[in-house]
């Protein structure tokens, strides 16, 4: 492997530097986007304190019972409606021992918080009760204060350990706090929402704000083809009202069926893209899928296929030059192939480039070019953009710094000039093609569902070339892919 392949290789193994980064290349976000916006609300509150991998884990466990339910019936109802109760725990009859808090608490903590085996703080008692979900007292804490613990005064009746067929008198049951005690015979309980809100903004508007077709669903998450122009999240100051795929979200998508776990109130997208480009966007329709599909990304694990036209006769530096299977080993996937060629034959470009002091790393190749006047030298390139990387405008700053072919339309880059004569259309960029392991599928407790309906799947016809489901070496993968926008084909 060359020299070029080994650099792009060692700069990229460590991942982003803080989590903002996990999806931003060129599509990132807006010029006009705060980068502090709340993209993913259950990644953001997770704790930093362990790696990303057990945090995924722990809060897994805490979403699902590791059984598939057939109706949301077999579980009590938790508050609000809306929520239902998955793992309980009573106090024993006699409380805690005193070697268990003496070992599990420090001296100060049991003297600041009046730890007796007979009386302890809720956040304490889930710590003892439940040690796989809570490994530390601020975990519950902030579980606590997201309305998730529950504590029912006294045990619940005819129950098993396993909390399927519990009954809970709702006069007893209550949200927990953080300063609220138990005694023995107390029972704690954690709850999740198993149901949707998206029919809400329907009770406001009588349609959609937008046309948003949707290429995959399923009831864990879903991929959008985000039309250019619209925003992926709306902020304050911005003046995008509910013109953004989040607040569209909800018109578009079908809720999750009943009996699916965590089902977050209304799906969210997981990254986001330029409100001038086109094209595939991923959303989460629950929160374990949410924190998979943000692990992913953060993994550099979703494969991302990007089509532009850049302003000019762009060149392939033989020095730059890399092979398919180059390409491939920095793991982009290399397609189909194109112009008569097979992807093993299809050569590659490298451009290993730092952006704001941080890795940056793109594999580009020329599909075809065209003639066009006003153009530079009259001609403009149509390229296939794959990031490894993921910077602020990175494919656009990548095209105009690097190789001195800006993409067509770009106001910001394009250096003005004839450049501004060919901006009536916009720039153009499109996210035309994604590939990525399913997030629900892949895991424990989804591999069972997958198992059931294996077969059907993967022997289903197509409806459309658009998307499909495959398994390779064990995993379920995800493809989808879309044709360029019209303003494409007019070249």
């Amino acid at each position: 492997m060359n020299d070029k392949i080994m650099a792009a290789l060692e700069e990229t193994s460590n991942g982003p530097s803080n989590r903002y980064d996990m999806d931003r290349d060129n599509d990132s976000v807006d010029e006009d986007i705060d980068f502090d916006q709340q993209c993913n609300p259950v990644t953001d509150s997770i704790p930093t304190a362990t790696p990303y991998r057990a945090e995924y884990q722990d809060l897994f466990s805490k979403f699902t019972t590791g059984q598939t339910l057939t109706s949301i019936d077999d579980l009590p109802k938790g508050i609000p409606n809306g929520f239902f109760i998955i793992k309980s725990h009573t106090i024993p009859e006699h409380g805690f021992t005193q070697s268990q808090i003496d070992a599990s608490f420090s001296k100060e903590d049991i003297n600041r918080l009046q730890l007796k085996p007979d009386d302890v703080t809720i956040p304490a008692a889930l710590f003892l009760l439940f040690p796989e979900q809570f490994a530390t007292q601020t975990r519950a804490r902030k579980e606590c204060r997201r309305r998730k613990i529950l504590v029912h005064r006294g045990p619940p009746t005819c129950g098993d350990e396993r909390g399927e067929e519990m009954k809970f008198d709702t006069e007893r049951l209550q949200v927990a706090k953080v300063g609220d005690r138990v005694h023995p015979g107390d029972t704690l309980a954690i709850q999740t929402r198993m149901s949707h809100n998206y029919s809400e903004c329907k009770n406001h508007h009588s349609e959609a704000p937008f046309h948003l077709p949707v290429v995959y669903e399923d009831d864990h998450f879903a991929i959008v083809n985000k039309p250019e122009g619209i925003v992926v999240f709306s902020h304050k100051g911005g003046d995008f009202g509910r013109n953004s795929v989040k607040s569209c979200l909800p018109w578009v998508l079908t809720p999750p069926k009943s009996g699916v776990m965590s089902v977050m109130r209304r799906p969210s997208p997981v990254h986001r893209i330029d409100r001038g480009t086109s094209g595939l966007l991923v959303c989460a329709k629950t929160k374990p899928a949410m924190v998979e599909l943000a692990r992913m990304f953060k993994e550099r694990k979703v494969k991302k296929t990007y089509t532009a036209i850049v302003n000019g006769d762009i060149q392939e530096p033989v020095e730059t030059s890399i092979t398919s299977k180059e390409a491939e080993s920095l793991g982009v996937s290399i397609g189909d192939g194109a112009l008569n060629r097979s992807p093993e034959e299809m050569p590659w470009q490298i451009i290993d480039k730092e952006l704001d002091d941080q890795s940056a790393v793109t594999i580009w190749r020329v599909v075809r070019k065209i003639r066009l006047e006003n153009a530079r030298n009259d001609t403009v390139s149509l390229v296939e953009l794959k990031p490894k990387t993921g910077r602020y405008h990175q494919l656009r700053r990548h095209m105009a710094w690097v190789s001195h072919c800006p993409l067509l339309g770009d106001k910001l880059y394009d250096g003005g000039g004839l450049a501004k004569t060919l901006r009536d259309q916009g720039f153009y960029l499109c996210s035309n093609e994604v590939t990525l392991e399913h997030p629900f599928y892949n895991t424990p407790q989804g591999k069972s569902e997958w198992a059931a309906k294996r077969e059907a799947v993967l022997g289903e016809e197509r409806e459309s070339n658009h998307a499909h489901i495959t398994e390779e070496d064990g995993a379920v993968l995800v493809h989808c892919k879309i044709d360029l926008p019209a303003k494409f084909q007019d070249f």
